[in-house]
């Protein structure tokens, strides 16, 4: 879906703002957009559907995502675990969403959180402690690289939990890696074949 002029009478969404209160020129809702990384021979492609984005007046863009649960902290966008975001402003600075111009500026990254009630919903602008929303973009695609890149080799094991502060949660598929069974024993017992 093309980026299309601003209406001032078309309400913006979950915060009850109106566009001309926003000063955006342009927005889209639930836009596709695609890069392509190489990695040798072979191409990974990064596709992502972003909920909302905005040209603002100041020639930046907004890229905002709506969430009915929890919202994630600066720094889980901060340090990957959650990069939804920040993948989203890499694809955009790519020139991966249509009619939007590679090495376009993010302005910010928003998360709007919808509650119900009144107002519905409330906008959680990502402020990070360092950088701005462009560096974080290009760091959140700096590290899918290294990860894809990981994977291409055919040795690289699937590890269930990569990160230690998820390893007292568990997922509903958790089973079928045995992460509770292999995260009982310690690394004497995996040599020893117990």
């Amino acid at each position: 879906m093309p980026i299309v002029p601003a209406n001032p009478v078309v309400d913006a969404g979950a915060t009850g703002e109106h566009l001309e209160d926003l000063a955006l020129t342009a927005l889209a809702a639930e836009v596709y957009g695609k890069i392509e990384i190489p990695l040798g021979e072979r191409v990974f492609t990064l596709r992502a559907r972003a909920d909302r984005i905005e040209r603002l007046a100041g020639g930046g863009y907004a890229i905002l995502d709506y969430k009915t649960g929890q919202v994630p902290s600066e720094k889980q966008v901060r340090i990957g675990v959650s990069p939804q975001l920040t993948l989203e402003a890499a694809i955009l600075r790519g020139g991966g969403f249509r009619d939007i111009p590679a090495d376009a500026s993010i302005a910010e990254l928003v998360y709007v959180s919808l509650k119900g009630g009144d107002p519905a919903g409330d906008g959680v602008p990502i402020d990070f402690k360092d950088g701005d929303a462009n560096v974080h973009a290009d760091r959140a695609l700096a590290k899918l690289k290294v990860v894809a890149e990981r994977f291409e080799d055919e040795q690289q094991p699937y590890l269930p939990l990569v990160l230690s502060m998820w390893k007292s949660r568990y997922g509903t598929y958790d089973h079928l890696a045995r992460v509770k069974e292999w995260s009982v024993g310690g690394p004497d017992d995996a040599e020893s074949g117990e």
